[in-house]
């Protein structure tokens, strides 16, 4: 099991590395709901015998951070879960992941089971899919407590414990993440690693969601979630296309999409990583200052309004790749005037550059 001072350092370092440049009071958000969720199993583990580890490549920490990057590396709901679930199969033996759904549990894919687990449905009337239900929070117990059906068919984990831990998205559990250590007696259970996968997750999802819908509250905010995860697994859902913004003016920003032709690989993948960076670090200014971008677009003055925003976002977006071949394609103003001022660079009004 990892250290406990180590996850907590982890914690701290995986958050600011990750959400770095969003949205401050999410940031704190995010930190505040992981840490308080971890401290009652970094004072289990504390406690616990330490077991020597080692992984190819790195470290406990190492793993956990690539994994926490690779959720937040997916675009889509569907490779979200599916990045979780890889994430979380390094650090436990067996994990399932179960779609609520009219307060039932539907598995939909699976990592480290000998056996199909896809489309096992379980009551979250009672037990502990019902505790997990109800607490929103992590719960532990005996496996039999979970579903007897599911444990007879899949094996009795060899210390007899089952884990669920609930990704709550809108303050709603849009699913389950069982795990268990498996039939092996060497089989891993590190549960203070998957809930920081599980959390990572919770909250990129409800970044989504919120990105989605303007950030209004929504009554079926995991409806997205449990539609992604019924598709089929080799198949991520598809989404509606969006319809096309309209063209830019003829003064508006520089081109969204440089070309790339002739670039290699890696800098095409550079491209694509600042653009969607530059494209996120805008929609949550717009997220969170919808009042101030309505007006600015209407008194045609919303850099005044949002100055510090931008620049602040501009300077994030610096940081990360002024640096590199996508320094020059002009990424973060660019989706300054496609979704603040919605191609209109007039409306961003004197001393915009």
């Amino acid at each position: 099991m990892a250290d406990p001072k180590e996850i907590s350092q982890l914690v701290q370092q995986t958050v600011s590395e990750v959400i770095d440049g969003r949205i401050g009071a999410l940031k704190d958000e995010v930190t505040r709901r992981v840490t308080e969720s971890l401290t009652p199993l970094l004072e289990q583990a504390a406690k616990a015998p330490k077991k020597e580890e080692s992984a190819p490549g790195g470290g406990p920490t190492d793993l956990l951070n690539a994994a926490v990057s690779t959720i937040y590396d997916a675009n889509g709901q569907a490779d979200i879960l599916k990045a979780m679930l890889d994430g979380a199969a390094q650090f436990t033996a067996r994990a399932a992941l179960f779609v609520v759904k009219a307060g039932n549990l539907t598995s939909w894919q699976a990592r480290g089971f000998a056996g199909d687990v896809k489309g096992v449905n379980i009551s979250g009337a009672s037990g502990l899919a019902g505790r997990a239900l109800s607490d929103k929070e992590p719960v532990s117990a005996a496996a039999v407590e979970f579903d007897n059906g599911f444990i007879n068919t899949h094996g009795n984990p060899f210390d007899g414990n089952a884990h669920l831990h609930p990704l709550v998205v809108r303050d709603k559990v849009a699913a389950i993440l069982y795990t268990d250590a498996g039939t092996d007696m060497d089989g891993a259970s590190d549960q203070s690693a998957v809930r920081v996968l599980v959390r990572s997750a919770s909250s990129w999802l409800e970044i989504i969601a919120l990105r989605k819908t303007g950030g209004a509250a929504a009554e079926t905010a995991p409806e997205p979630v449990a539609a992604a995860a019924a598709a089929p697994a080799p198949t991520p859902p598809v989404a509606a296309p969006e319809p096309p913004p309209p063209p830019p003016p003829a003064a508006a920003a520089p081109a969204a999409s440089p070309a790339t032709d002739g670039l290699s690989p890696e800098d095409q993948e550079v491209h694509k990583k600042a653009k969607r960076f530059a494209k996120l670090l805008v929609d949550e200014i717009k997220l969170y200052n919808q009042a101030k971008v309505a007006e600015g677009r209407q008194n045609k003055d919303l850099y005044s309004r949002l100055k510090e925003d931008i620049d602040k976002s501009r300077a994030t977006y610096e940081k990360r790749y002024g640096a590199t071949v996508a320094a020059g394609a002009g990424y973060f103003t660019a989706e300054v005037i496609r979704i603040l001022a919605d191609n209109d660079v007039s409306a961003l009004g004197d001393g915009f550059q």
